[in-house]
């Protein structure tokens, strides 16, 4: 990579970031004005095209614009430590949930209630299989490519904690549902650990995948079964998860593992995050970003 100034680099980024927000609002909008979205299938297999589109084109312009190509997928030798990693991030990831859930709860009782996310109900398997797919296995490989293999890496010349922070900044403004913010921003900082402890994309892939891969299972529980066994069968899903984190945890510790080590390094010189808000193209970016949370949410509450 050449050596650009970080204004520069965030201006590139906050550009694909608007790359980003185009593909994925307007090309479903022109497949749903085609009236592709009457047969949900093929309305499925248009929504996983305008996810991978919308993440492979702003790393292509990053790579144009910044003469980046970092080497990511190269093979790796799997270990123990890795899949204990994950389960012990997991773990972490109920807890932001929970406390996520605490903070919802008590807007409900200021009066401010968000919908609940429900998956289309389906009874064709090859659907509910590609609907998985959609849910899980996209946003695992191409959001965990952008975010984590290109954004983070291009801000790493500052600083990791400052890459780590502004990276899961954008993770958090690119999921535009503000009912998600704390979980998805807490994901962001504990994936971009995960990654650079290990320097393997695979392992980050694989905690985006089974955190996807969880809430798919929790929802469709919950809108399939009744709610007797769809409590029992959560109770008992969040039992395993803790349980294994826990057992991950006391690995971890045995071997010296501290993922959130790489933020640790007092040496390291960080840039500030204020930086961010000088770069004007990554500003107008999240200011998109702001404007299309700001009329979902309107919607969602029946505003307008």
């Amino acid at each position: 990579m050449k050596k650009l100034p970080l204004k520069y680099r965030l201006n590139v980024i906050g550009a694909a970031l608007i790359v980003f927000l185009c593909v994925r609002t307007y090309l479903p909008m022109a497949a749903s004005r085609m009236g592709l979205n009457d047969n949900f299938t093929l309305w499925l297999l248009v929504c996983i095209l305008s996810l991978a589109l919308s993440c492979m084109m702003p790393i292509m312009f990053i790579e144009k614009m910044c003469g980046f190509h970092p080497v990511l997928l190269k093979k790796k030798k799997i270990t123990i430590a890795e899949p204990a990693m994950v389960m012990h991030c997991m773990a972490v990831f109920i807890g932001l949930a929970i406390v996520n859930s605490i903070v919802l709860g008590a807007l409900q009782k200021a009066g401010i209630v968000f919908p609940v996310q429900q998956l289309h109900e389906t009874d064709n398997i090859i659907t509910l299989l590609i609907y998985f797919i959609f849910t899980a296995v996209v946003p695992a490989i191409f959001e965990e490519l952008l975010v984590r293999g290109y954004i983070l890496n291009l801000l790493l010349p500052n600083g990791r904690r400052f890459a780590v922070i502004t990276s899961a900044f954008i993770f958090m403004i690119m999921h535009t549902q503000v009912q998600s913010f704390i979980p998805v921003m807490g994901a962001g900082i504990l994936l971009a650990c995960l990654y650079l402890y290990t320097n393997n994309i695979y392992v980050s892939m694989a905690l985006h995948f089974v955190n996807n891969a969880y809430s798919f299972i929790m929802m469709y529980m919950q809108q399939n079964v009744n709610a007797v066994s769809s409590v029992s069968f959560a109770a008992f899903l969040i039992a395993v998860i803790i349980s294994c984190g826990i057992a991950a945890e006391m690995y971890m510790r045995k071997a010296d593992i501290h993922i959130m080590s790489v933020l640790s390094d007092k040496t390291e010189k960080n840039a500030s995050f204020a930086q961010v808000f000088r770069s004007p193209v990554l500003v107008l970016a999240a200011i998109c970003c702001a404007l299309t949370v700001a009329s979902q949410l309107m919607v969602d509450l029946g505003i307008m």
